[in-house]
């Protein structure tokens, strides 16, 4: 796999559409560039009809989020080529490596407007309520998929025996902690060291032979 399909490509509904609307005003003018005008122009949809599924732009933003995280994370972890272990890795080498074995990008994956509106409701989160309340949902989220991925694992023989709900808070811990670090740091290579300390820790993941 060296491609990574753009979400809501197909819009059904009206909310596919304007999430595919969203998708791209992100991609073209980033987090700040983001209006409920720019979307409607990017839609067959009138700015009242957006206006009838979703509050104002935070509603919309957040509602989306939390879709367009679920998508990638069935990506990169449920629909997956070969075993459980081998999408963890994958997923490892794209967030601390920046690129996948296969020649998957990080900017592939997570466009930058999209992981800037993530960062930007982490920040809103700590003094409000809502925000932390969505947060809180969409990180419970990715914790679940990465502890189904765990116990695939298991089930395929890639991964030990193991507690996969304290195992996939770990790995979120790690995770998260290293998205949040090469988005804000100007030289992440040194993610490359920490990726390589991971080894063994996977290692330990692995069932006996």
């Amino acid at each position: 796999m060296t491609t990574f399909d753009e979400p809501f490509a197909e819009p059904e509904a009206s909310t596919d559409e304007i999430f595919r609307a969203t998708y791209l005003v992100l991609r073209d003018h980033g987090y700040v560039g983001v209006s409920i005008q720019r979307i409607a122009d990017r839609t067959s949809l009138s700015k009242s009809t957006i206006y009838y599924h979703f509050d104002d732009k935070y509603d919309l933003l957040m509602q989306f989020s939390e879709e367009l995280l679920t998508w990638y994370i069935d990506r990169l972890l449920l629909e997956r080529e070969g075993n459980a272990r081998e999408s963890l890795d994958r997923l490892l080498d794209l967030v601390f490596l920046g690129e996948t074995d296969d020649g998957v990008t990080f900017e592939e994956v997570f466009a930058p407007g999209y992981v800037a509106t993530i960062m930007e409701m982490r920040a809103q989160a700590i003094r409000n309520p809502e925000m932390r309340e969505y947060v809180s949902r969409t990180d419970e989220v990715i914790r679940e998929r990465i502890a189904t991925l765990l116990e695939a694992g298991i089930e395929d023989g890639s991964v030990r025996e193991t507690e996969t709900e304290a195992t996939a808070a770990f790995l979120f811990l790690l995770l998260e902690g290293a998205l949040i670090l090469r988005l804000c740091e100007d030289d992440a290579d040194w993610l490359e060291d920490a990726r390589a300390a991971m080894d063994p820790y996977l290692a330990g993941l692995a069932p006996d032979r």
